[in-house]
């Protein structure tokens, strides 16, 4: 609970601009309390000024929504041919296991007989061949309406993902064995092999959301509705185009030195969920963030498998789990018997438990899926490494580590800028590719000789200049379906405070020339006095864009519907305290039932804002900080608009002929200060 005089610095900030009553029809309520523990448990150990509170809070989100979330939402009902196919799948995986089991036997037998064709090379390091193979097997399968005539191949398969089963296959030590399954029954439909993204030479970018990746060249656009690229226009399971937004929302990709700390523990149980302490070690943090900057249709469990960049993301977290387990053996410790035991291993995860593929795919345990058998029947190919960089033309060596090279603006193709071509049948060189094997230990990772320093376990996001010029887009998907009439709009004011650390050079003059005109430091009486604290300097200083002006994200996730909506302000980092405003989607409350929602506020670097709401009973004068969870109902007077227009014509008025005020005060029921305290906004 906030102190005393906390609550009083809240209350002199507040009363400095005009702020909103609030009516009963939006109701403050208690955080879940798995939510809030949740918040507890991953901020154990965890500094504020090194790891953005918004990594723990989208973590713990996303783990509630999962645990309460409608089993039947996005499930299909899959007929029995669907489940035929499934289990002819599930029967050629086990014979091929079968008789790589019986090779194994044999005398003198050779390990690199093993895995002959299931051979994951780095996406960028595909012969365009091999690229278009690949494309070529998605694209079928999506096409593909044969088996079930309701779904196509492809959406059958990644319903694996959904419901009960997306339930078991997160949030526990059956992260990775789960995954590992549903990755082979994909390689087995393709009959070719997948490939894996190593995201971290695309965190170690300048600028990650220029990479290549997000172009025509590989998986398409990133910025809203895919539109180019392989897989353009491509329709989801629900029919609405794939949806994308990268870099929006204070999350990054995994990195080097966040795969280096996981790699680090010896046990399954200390990188598996439910981790206490860094989050640093836990997978699904760093898998999670790779969702979440991706956005859109691959921030929600049960729809990240509608793109299939979600194929590559987990072939690379199975490629860095074959690579523990190497290190496991080097340290005596024996990977097949390696399954967390005892009461802290979450209910569905248990070592005994099938995969929970049902109707389908029954018979293989969490244990039985860490046996050595399956990690021979895939070949990882070893990480692009300097100087070569696996001879990519889309790979450069800068600082001894493999960087991505960004996209040609104008979105020509590769081959158009002189860099070397490739022909489509040009052989591995055995420098770089050697024996093949697979990947077992720490010599097969990258870099090795990375700065440590230069690169943060859990970094803020460096793409804040870089998104400041593109929109968001929404999926306005709401209880598994496409909606607009299920959505209403709710006016959000936000109150920034600037970070430390910024100079925009613009002095006084005959005034000190270190710090501008605008910084605090300047006048620190008249600001303590307003109840500016700035309290905290991140370590990973997150870039401003020259002019000042910023994003603040304000995100909706239902507590009692399934939804998700996120928009922005823009906000001018510049000034000591600035005030904006946005609109925010949640689902219509009806007669039968409430909308219960949780808001949370962020920059574009993960430093979460909190929430604040009148005191009761003094019509908006005072202000207390609240946890962000509410409940609308839809009794008259209406607290939220029914269109997007509507809001914005209850927040403002233009009228000059004393029509009313230009300003609506009393509209803006809920407020986020971005205020950069010493303490977790859940505290």
């Amino acid at each position: 609970k906030m102190s005393r005089e906390r609550t009083a610095m809240f209350a002199v900030a507040f009363a400095l601009v005009a702020l909103p009553t609030i009516s009963g029809l939006i109701t403050k309520i208690p955080t879940p309390k798995e939510l809030y523990e949740c918040y507890l448990y991953k901020s154990l150990n965890a500094s504020i000024s090194e790891t953005p509170a918004k990594v723990i809070q989208e973590f713990c989100i996303s783990k509630y929504i999962v645990q309460h979330m409608d089993e039947t939402i996005y499930t299909h009902n899959i007929t029995k041919e669907g489940v035929n196919y499934l289990n002819a799948m599930s029967r050629e995986l086990n014979q091929e296991i079968t008789a790589m089991e019986k090779l194994q036997k044999k005398p003198r037998h050779k390990r690199q007989a093993f895995g002959t064709w299931r051979i994951r090379k780095e996406i960028r390091t595909l012969t365009r061949q091999e690229f278009q193979a690949l494309v070529n097997c998605f694209n079928r399968l999506k096409n593909d309406y044969s088996i079930d005539s309701s779904m196509s191949t492809y959406d059958l398969i990644g319903s694996m993902h959904t419901g009960r089963a997306a339930r078991s296959m997160h949030n526990g030590p059956g992260f990775f064995p789960r995954h590992m399954l549903m990755m082979l029954i994909m390689e087995t439909a393709c009959h070719s092999p997948m490939h894996y993204w190593d995201m971290t030479m695309d965190s170690d970018m300048i600028v990650p959301t220029d990479s290549i990746m997000f172009s025509e060249e590989f998986y398409g656009n990133g910025d809203g509705i895919v539109r180019t690229g392989p897989f353009a226009h491509w329709r989801t399971p629900i029919g609405t185009p794939i949806i994308r937004n990268i870099g929006s929302g204070g999350e990054s990709l995994a990195g080097k030195q966040g795969i280096r700390a996981m790699l680090s523990r010896r046990r399954l149980a200390e990188i598996s969920e439910p981790q206490v302490g860094h989050a640093a070690y836990s997978v699904e943090v760093h898998h999670n963030g790779v969702h979440n900057w991706i956005d859109g249709h691959m921030a929600r469990l049960n729809t990240a498998w509608f793109d299939p960049i979600f194929y590559g993301i987990h072939s690379f977290f199975t490629l860095i789990w074959i690579a523990f387990k190497g290190l496991q053996r080097n340290r005596g410790i024996d990977p097949q018997r390696d399954y967390p035991l005892g009461p802290n291993v979450p209910s569905g995860h248990e070592f005994f438990q099938r995969a929970d593929f049902r109707p389908f795919l029954r018979q293989i345990s969490n244990l039985d899926a860490l046996a050595d058998t399956y990690d021979r029947m895939v070949t990882y190919m070893p990480m692009p490494r300097c100087p070569s960089c696996d001879n990519s033309p889309y790979l450069v060596c800068q600082r001894q580590v493999c960087v991505s090279r960004a996209r040609p603006r104008m979105r020509q193709n590769m081959f158009m800028f002189g860099r070397k071509k490739r022909s489509a049948n040009v052989n591995p060189t055995p420098s770089v590719y050697g024996t093949q094997k697979p990947l077992s230990d720490s010599d097969s990772l990258a870099d090795d000789n990375v700065d440590n320093k230069t690169i943060n376990i859990l970094q803020s996001s460096e793409t804040a200049l870089s998104t400041l010029d593109q929109p968001y887009q929404n999926t306005f998907l709401i209880d598994g379906k496409s909606d607009l009439n299920q959505w209403v709009w709710l006016n959000i004011k936000i109150l920034f405070e600037r970070p430390k650390g910024f100079n925009f050079h613009t002095n006084l003059p005959g005034q000190n020339n270190t710090v501008d005109m605008y910084d605090t430091s300047n006048f620190e009486r008249i600001a303590e006095k307003i109840g500016i604290h700035n309290q905290i300097t991140y370590k990973k200083q997150c870039s401003s864009s020259g002019s000042g002006a910023a994003k603040v994200f304000v995100q909706s996730d239902g507590l009692n519907y399934a939804g998700r909506y996120k928009d922005y302000a823009i906000v001018d980092e510049r000034q000591p305290i600035y005030s904006s405003v946005s609109y925010i989607a949640v689902k219509k409350p009806t007669t039968a039932k409430t909308t219960k929602v949780l808001l949370t506020a962020f920059d574009t670097c993960g430093r979460s804002c909190r929430a604040a709401c009148p005191v009761p009973g003094t019509n908006g004068n005072s202000y207390e900080p609240c946890k962000g969870a509410f409940e609308i109902t839809s009794e008259y007077p209406l607290m939220y608009s029914t269109s997007y227009g509507g809001a914005v014509s209850a927040a403002f008025s233009v009228h000059l002929e004393s029509k009313g005020p230009m300003y609506r005060v009393n509209n803006h029921p809920i407020t986020f200060v971005c205020d950069h305290q010493n303490k977790w906004p859940w505290e």
